[in-house]
């Protein structure tokens, strides 16, 4: 029997329901896999999916029944504005971290007559999710971003290069602030690791075995 696009998301929800987001994993996953958004989504729900298209979807609820986080099985993830590549490499940025984005960006907006060409340092950048967003949303901002992770720093380079950004966010390696100790900012932001040795056993799954232990 062909495989439509509602029924393919009735199974992957119900094969993920040990999750508590099972219905969104499930529309993620094939908005991704289709390459349409998910109001597209919804409103295709008649659409047969290829038998190609059928098997890979399986794949990945295998993988997200596993504990795989979504964004590494899609290879994508939205931020703000953004959509960007992510992998084993870095964090995922959680929703928090877009509030701490907006709380920059009111800041800068704040102070634009005092600073017309506000310098920005995020320290420990990942994927380049917190830079590239001030970067594109404050456009006046002129950018740096560290991160003591070589693999780290190839990711946001790229992402920042997919996105038009390249010229606008300088990146450098090091380890914290020592990578940029002798300059000066008006803004420093940074969502660093913030959980302690002690409650890694009480991490969900996919957290524990897929993110980047040092992140």
């Amino acid at each position: 029997m062909p495989l439509t696009v509602a029924n393919a998301l009735r199974d992957g929800a119900a094969r993920l329901a040990r999750s508590a987001s099972a219905e969104a994993d499930a529309l993620e996953l094939l908005s991704r896999l289709l390459g349409l958004t998910l109001l597209e989504l919804r409103t295709a729900r008649v659409r047969v999916l290829s038998a190609e298209e059928a098997q890979r979807f399986e794949s990945w609820l295998a993988r997200r029944a596993a504990g795989e986080p979504v964004q590494y099985i899609t290879g994508r993830a939205a931020f703000r504005s953004l959509d960007l590549v992510v992998d084993r490499r870095v964090l995922i940025r959680r929703p928090e971290t877009e509030g701490l984005v907006e709380a920059v960006l009111t800041v800068l907006d704040t102070e634009a007559a005092r600073w017309p060409r506000p310098r920005v340092c995020d320290l420990g950048c990942g994927s380049g999710a917190i830079a590239l967003s001030i970067a594109s949303e404050h456009t006046a901002a002129i950018v740096t971003a560290t991160d003591a992770s070589a693999d780290a720093l190839e990711l946001a380079r790229a992402n920042a290069a997919a996105l038009g950004l390249g010229s606008r966010v300088r990146f450098i390696g090091g380890d914290w602030y020592d990578a940029v100790s002798d300059e000066r900012f008006e803004v420093v932001v940074s969502n660093p690791p913030y959980i302690a040795t002690g409650e890694w056993d009480e991490l969900p799954e996919d957290v524990r075995s897929f993110e980047p232990h040092a992140a």
